[in-house]
């Protein structure tokens, strides 16, 4: 029997903080796909996470390609918007017509809203994948997710043929962005990477990163109990 998205009514709890570490067990019409955190930086696992309750907002019983583009651009000071604002993308004016999208879709009126993986979804997880391998990273990553829309049949394609986005402008715009950095640790994007290379801190260059990422793990922890 298939399991929900998110266990123990975790949905309700509004936006799923990336600190929530579970593994997601996703019925994809037919099948089971098994999504674990540990595959993901923390940003892109809280966009993925956080897909559900957008699809569940919206009373769609699938989670789709545009519930996790909605949840990608809603990331206040995100890396998808930078790379999209990098690309010279709109991000309101995308924002919008990803909300259009969504409200056409049909609704469904029961609680089972949210909680089943569709099969564009997945699959672009796994053209995301693929582009983690291509740039040698060691997580999945906000970029990859980025870059796997451009051959979404469902949404994405025809999203960024209204909005002029090429392949070559995101590759550009990721690149100018995490430069020759690669994705090696799961709580660090690869902008925060070029960042600590510039640091000139007498503890060293990493070590202020490290010492405000723990803190901020810390309140949030604080904060959600």
């Amino acid at each position: 029997m298939a399991m929900p998205f998110v266990p123990d009514g975790l949905l309700g709890l509004g936006r799923v903080p990336a600190l929530l570490l579970f593994d997601a067990i996703l019925p994809v019409e037919g099948s089971i796909q098994l999504i674990t955190q540990q595959d993901f930086t923390e940003m892109a696992w809280q966009a993925i996470v956080s897909s559900p309750e957008v699809a569940k907002e919206n009373k769609h019983q699938i989670i789709e390609t545009e519930h996790l583009m909605k949840a990608l651009l809603e990331q206040k000071n995100g890396l998808a918007r930078r790379i999209f604002s990098k690309a010279g993308v709109d991000n309101t004016r995308l924002l919008e017509a990803t909300d259009k999208f969504i409200q056409r879709q049909p609704k469904v009126i029961s609680e089972s809203s949210g909680s089943m993986l569709g099969r564009d979804l997945e699959s672009l997880i796994q053209r995301a994948r693929d582009y983690k391998k291509e740039y040698g990273d060691s997580f999945l990553s906000v970029e990859h997710l980025v870059l796997a829309f451009a051959q979404d049949q469902r949404f994405g394609k025809q999203l960024f043929k209204d909005f002029q986005i090429s392949q070559k402008a995101l590759k550009s715009a990721i690149e100018s962005i995490r430069g020759r950095q690669q994705v090696i640790d799961q709580g660090v994007q690869p902008c925060v990477g070029i960042w600590s290379d510039k640091c000139s801190s007498k503890y060293g260059r990493r070590r202020p990163f490290i010492l405000a990422g723990s803190l901020m793990i810390s309140v949030a922890t604080l904060d959600i109990y």
